[in-house]
């Protein structure tokens, strides 16, 4: 418990967002962290492996969309971090890079 805590305060800092009360566990406020264009989803282990279901991603997607933002699921296994997005998401980055 205390691990996923940090990661969300640490992403909220990172990303310039809130961490969102209760953990997201509320009907009317969804995910970990929020920021003006983003819903992020987090999850921690220290396990090697971690299952990403789509039904997660598909929620994550949904409560975005629903807040009209971007849906982020990210990712810290072992200290190694990771961020899912949409392909269309990834797609706008490449875009704004380029």
């Amino acid at each position: 418990m205390r691990r996923s805590r940090r990661q969300e305060r640490k992403g909220a800092e990172d990303l310039g967002g809130k961490v969102q009360s209760g953990s997201g566990n509320t009907a009317w406020a969804k995910s970990d962290v929020r920021t003006d264009t983003e819903l992020v989803e987090m999850k921690s282990t220290l396990a090697k492996s971690f299952t990403l279901k789509l039904n997660d991603l598909q929620k994550a997607e949904k409560y975005a969309l629903l807040d009209g933002r971007s849906m982020v699921f990210a990712i810290d296994m072992q200290g190694s971090q990771y961020a899912v997005l949409t392909w269309d998401d990834y797609l706008a980055l490449r875009e704004m890079a380029g």
